[in-house]
């Protein structure tokens, strides 16, 4: 596949332009060179996330996500093209990085004991689904970082999910009582997921080695997995702060980030706490609302859904280890508690 360079700025390298802007910026109050956040490499991520973690076992219960961020700027030559035309609102972009990944969550009702339907509990369901991911960051007038993420995950939504097959054997792996009423989950569908959130970094005054930033964000998703808004936000206190856009759960609407960069010379080891928060207006999901082409069980939603989050990440040089704790507010009419889940992720930069 033959790599192509139209995303550059006309008549000018990669190499060039980075240093331009490096130089040229002042970055609240500070001369910050910014080299670093356009010339990424390779990044692996692999994201696990389960309820188990805060002793429940119900709605969402289990995700897995691995996901692939090619090095900055190396997009084949229809995507570079593609993303020429869409154009850069707001900001000038200066990397471009196209991925991929694959992933499954897994959906139940509170009580696994029972065979029966549970009417007044939200539907068994699995999603298993890949996706193609468009990386754009840049700088807006006021020299402010951004990041835009493009996403397009498919899919297939019911039992070729192996959401049952998993959880069953996770059970039994670990003793735990099999559950009895997967029979009622969603049926088979294909599944499509058009995401796009924009991020902003803001960070005081400081050395060229961070230990504060502030990260908002707003976004949305459609298709038939989930139609929503999402706004929202987080900070992230600590040392050396990594030249990303903070940490990602499953859920997120935006694509875990960051790299290895040849012209970082400080800072490849540290560590930091983040706490954030997220407000969604839904206005469709497979998962509560049931099938879309097929008649299913369903229940009814609660149009806002809120969620907070909090953890820790260490890095190790080329390597970063989080763990995260979400606490979401009720997402369905009826549902007797909120949930909590754990996210733990392993970051590799190459």
């Amino acid at each position: 596949m033959r790599v192509g360079n139209s995303l550059r700025a006309p008549g000018s390298s990669r190499r060039r332009q980075s240093l331009t802007v490096a130089a040229a910026l002042v970055w609240g109050g500070a001369s910050v060179s910014v080299a670093q956040w356009f010339d990424q490499g390779p990044v692996f991520t692999i994201l696990e996330e389960n309820d188990l973690v805060v002793d429940t076992d119900r709605h969402y219960t289990q995700g897995v996500k691995l996901t692939y961020l090619h090095a900055d700027n190396r997009l084949p030559d229809w995507l570079a093209q593609l993303s020429h035309r869409i154009g850069a609102v707001g900001f000038s972009v200066q990397a471009n990085r196209v991925g991929t990944q694959i992933g499954q969550s897994i959906y139940t009702p509170g009580d696994l004991s029972a065979p029966g339907l549970l009417t007044a509990d939200r539907p068994y369901a699995g999603w298993l689904y890949t996706g193609l991911i468009l990386q754009r960051r840049g700088l807006t007038p006021g020299n402010q970082l951004v990041l835009e993420n493009f996403q397009l995950d498919l899919g297939i939504i019911g039992p070729e999910s192996l959401a049952d097959r998993a959880q069953t054997w996770v059970h039994q792996v670990r003793g735990f009582e099999t559950p009895r009423g997967w029979e009622h989950q969603l049926k088979t569908e294909p599944g499509i997921a058009l995401k796009y959130q924009r991020t902003w970094l803001f960070s005081p005054g400081q050395p060229v080695q961070r230990w504060f930033d502030l990260i908002p964000h707003a976004g949305m998703s459609l298709g038939n997995v989930e139609t929503s808004l999402r706004v929202g936000g987080a900070i992230r206190l600590g040392w050396n702060l990594t030249d990303d856009f903070g940490v990602q759960t499953i859920n997120a609407l935006a694509t875990p980030d960051g790299g290895w960069s040849p012209t970082r010379r400080h800072g490849r080891w540290g560590f930091y706490g983040f706490a954030g928060a997220e407000g969604s207006a839904v206005l469709y999901t497979a998962f509560l609302d049931g099938n879309l082409f097929h008649e299913s069980h369903h229940v009814r939603r609660e149009p806002l859904v809120g969620e907070l989050k909090a953890g820790g990440v260490l890095v190790c040089n080329r390597a970063e280890m989080g763990v995260v704790l979400v606490h979401r507010t009720r997402d369905f009419i009826g549902q007797s508690e909120e949930n909590r889940h754990g996210s733990v992720f392993l970051k590799l930069k190459f």
